[in-house]
């Protein structure tokens, strides 16, 4: 009896098909709309923009503006422009010109005040400084708009928005978490005599093996750095500008202190510094198209951070500037209760509201928590400061599970209390006495728990990039060489992007065989956070595992010196131990927004590209510049002066501390191993066998703070798709949707307020807790 052959589909070329369909029919619409390149000079201003008010906000205000991987100020300017900036641009000619002499006339007015011009006449205290800043800037982008109006340009559509908002999107943590604030005030800290004192030991133990050529050498220009330019060439004292003397002398003062910065001191270290950061942006860039179409188009993964932004775009047939989601009342429903919580006591918090006891409480802490189990069975889960249990209303966080399948979001509450409950188990057993005494940290420490999540993760992620890697080979399988380096380019550049990498670790003493096992770990590490933010969503994240857990715990102390393995602590601090912002699931949102929206993929990589090479230089020149200015003592505590300490002590640590072989902690990332590979398995045939996703995060202290909202967004869709149809989940949906952006919309709204008039406004943040 014959049986019918079936041909695997191929995915790249349905893919080809179906851009090509959705470049088509957008042909016509940018006919009409004239030449759009300038969306990517526009996406480039943005993002500098975004890297010179995330410092300025993190080191003066002490505010951060971009702390997850979702960034709030992207989402805010895309908000403004559908709202707003679309419906100005829709406006006829005449009635454009009219809004463009008002607005010019108004600019005029008040940036002639800003800049001190009518200083004579009026007198502004800070506040209302800050409300004139608040209008200039307001009043500027209306005056782009409506300038862009009149020499024809039309209403941003669905691909234009899509570019600017992925150059947002990947660039948002290059000025903080993800770069910048990582890498500045480490390098200047191996010749800080207040740090490098004759106790820390640091001469003796840790620098022979490190490096010079990373990190400044001269200390003079390193005291300018902490204590800040105070005087000139000539030694005359420098003094900084009072906030009402307006914005012309204050750039007429950083202008000042630029030309003041030893800048040749900091040259060096960067260019070498670079070749390893632009070596792991490609590596993360080459990574998401290895990983993209198998993880869309086999696996049918849903990325639901990049659906959330594609829900702001105006409608594919342009009928309205405003996108259909916004028309909804159920979206403004969710919008008004949580943008008005975050209102409220952020109102509160300013003292403009009530006294401190007015705010709303969004959930329980882990101190009370703690104060409630005390001297119950349960006492055993109290006193963890990473992983302690709370019960935090985040909004972002509900709306996200909601959206996601019942399975994905089940998944991540359940492991978390999983792993509370083995905790619990072993105290019971008399392991310990609660929670504090099984550690577990960035780098050396694992506990039964995040040891688990290791194991997961790394089977996990080998798995994903062989299949993907083995889709790529089969796609090449019986095409000419043209075709086959064409489909296969993404792995090649990775390979190659390895290649530098690799070899930039070597050329620190540790030896080209060392430097490509770390770099296995570190691509098996990027590979699982990518795929835990495009199937969970889960968008804020640390990660207690890496190449250093898997040392410590198998004794590879005898085989590489810990002296040479010291050193590269500090190196992989800089991108891979807080990643809270890191840049490759970014990478991957932003490409897979892209394929579904349609964009020009020109325009898409031109942009992308030039946004980051513009927000790594401006970051890292603004940040120096900014130092200079203020003394990096009175920069972020934790960025310029606890951090680089904390990770020298470590690194210093590491080259005493000779790795001994332990079977506990192996076995149980033995064990994670295995159930991640079983859950897998069972999955194919047991539907209703959890999903593994929520194990692997056992790694994520952070889980502890998301696990509650995701389980109310669980428990809301599963009733709503148990008693109610489709109409009803669609309804409800929106409301969700709505609740995700009136919260980051409400950060943002309160971030560039608190920025503008001075004012402090604490727990308005995805990071508030």
């Amino acid at each position: 009896m014959s049986q019918t052959t079936y041909h695997r589909v191929d995915t790249e070329r349905l893919q080809q098909k179906s851009e090509a369909t959705v470049t088509a029919a957008q042909a016509g619409d940018a006919a009409r709309f004239g030449v759009r390149w300038l969306i990517v000079p526009l996406s480039v201003l943005l993002c500098i923009a975004q890297s010179i008010l995330t410092i300025y906000a993190s080191n003066v205000r002490m505010m951060t503006l971009t702390d997850t991987l979702i960034p709030t100020m992207a989402f805010g300017i895309l908000f403004l422009l559908v709202l707003l900036g679309n419906p100005l641009l829709a406006l006829s000619r005449v009635k454009g010109l009219v809004a463009f002499l008002i607005i010019s006339v108004l600019l005029a007015l008040n940036v002639t005040a800003k800049m001190g011009g009518l200083d004579r006449f009026v007198t502004f205290d800070g506040f209302w400084n800050g409300v004139l800043t608040l209008t200039v800037v307001t009043l500027s982008a209306g005056f782009v708009l409506s300038l862009l109006r009149l020499i024809g340009m039309r209403s941003f559509n669905r691909p234009e928005l899509t570019v600017l908002f992925a150059s947002m999107l990947v660039t948002a943590g290059i000025s903080t978490f993800g770069l910048t604030e990582q890498l500045i005030p480490l390098i200047a800290t191996p010749a800080n005599p207040a740090v490098n004192t004759p106790q820390k030991g640091y001469d003796q133990k840790l620098f022979p093996n490190m490096k010079s050529e990373l990190y400044i050498q001269d200390q003079s220009a390193v005291e300018v750095f902490r204590i800040g330019v105070t005087e000139d060439e000539n030694g005359h004292s420098l003094r900084p500008p009072r906030d009402e003397e307006g914005w012309f002398s204050f750039i007429k003062y950083f202008g000042r202190v630029a030309t003041l910065v030893p800048w040749k001191a900091w040259i060096g270290p960067l260019s070498y510094w670079l070749v390893f950061v632009i070596g792991c942006y490609a590596l993360f860039y080459c990574l998401t198209y290895v990983v993209l179409g198998y993880w869309s188009q086999r696996e049918k993964l849903i990325f639901p951070l990049a659906r959330l932004p594609e829900s702001l775009l105006p409608d594919e047939q342009g009928k309205y500037t405003i996108p259909g989601m916004m028309r909804g009342a159920g979206f403004w429903l969710g919008f008004a209760v949580s943008f008005l919580v975050l209102a409220w006591n952020a109102s509160v918090s300013a003292g403009w509201v009530g006294a401190a006891d007015w705010a709303l409480p969004l959930g329980m802490s882990r101190f009370a928590f703690d104060a409630k189990v005390a001297g119950t069975a349960l006492e055993g889960l109290g006193s963890d400061i990473d992983f302690g249990l709370r019960f935090f209303i985040m909004f972002t966080a509900i709306g996200i599970a909601f959206l996601l399948p019942l399975e994905i979001s089940f998944s991540v509450w359940f492991y978390c209390l999983f792993g509370r409950l083995i905790i619990l188990i072993a105290v019971w057993m008399g392991y310990g006495r609660n929670g504090g005494d099984f550690p577990s940290n960035w780098i050396w420490l694992n506990n039964p728990v995040t040891a688990q999540g290791g194991g997961a993760l790394f089977l996990f992620s080998a798995i994903s990039l062989f299949k993907c890697i083995r889709d790529y080979v089969r796609l090449s399988a019986g095409r000419n060489l043209a075709d086959k380096v064409r489909i296969g380019l993404p792995v090649i550049g990775m390979a190659v992007s390895l290649l530098v990498v690799t070899s930039w670790l070597a050329w620190n003493r540790i030896g080209f065989g060392w430097a490509s096992l770390i770099m296995l770990f570190i691509t098996l590490l990027t590979v699982g956070l990518m795929r835990i933010v495009a199937e969970g969503g889960v968008y804020w994240f640390q990660s207690h595992t890496s190449f250093f857990h898997v040392y410590k715990m198998t004794g590879l102390g005898a085989w590489l010196k810990p002296a040479l393995l010291g050193p590269i602590i500090p190196i992989y601090s800089v991108i891979f131990l807080d990643t809270k912002t890191f840049m490759a699931p970014n990478l991957l949102n932003a490409a897979s927004l892209r394929a579904d929206v349609g964009a020009s993929r020109t325009k898409y990589h031109t942009s992308i590209v030039l946004s980051i090479i513009a927000s790594v230089v401006v970051s890292l020149g603004f940040a120096i510049l900014l130092a200079h200015v203020r003394g990096a003592n009175a920069m972020h505590s934790w960025f310029y002066a606890d951090g680089p300490i904390y990770m020298m002590d470590m690194a210093r640590d590491a080259t005493t501390d000779v790795a001994q072989f332990n079977p506990t902690t192996t076995v149980w990332w033995g064990i994670g191993a295995v159930w991640v590979a079983a859950s897998m398995y069972l999955r194919t045939w047991l539907f209703w066998f959890p999903h593994p996703i929520g194990y692997i995060m056992l790694i994520n202290p952070l889980m502890a703070q998301l696990w509650f909202s995701f389980f109310l967004g669980w428990i809301v869709k599963k009733v709503t798709v148990r008693y109610g149809g489709k109409a009803t989940f669609d309804r409800v949906r929106e409301v969700f949707i709505g609740l995700i952006l009136g919260e980051l919309i409400a950060i943002f709204f309160w971030a560039m307020l608190s920025l503008a008039l001075g004012i402090k406004v604490s727990g308005i943040t995805l990071n508030r807790y």
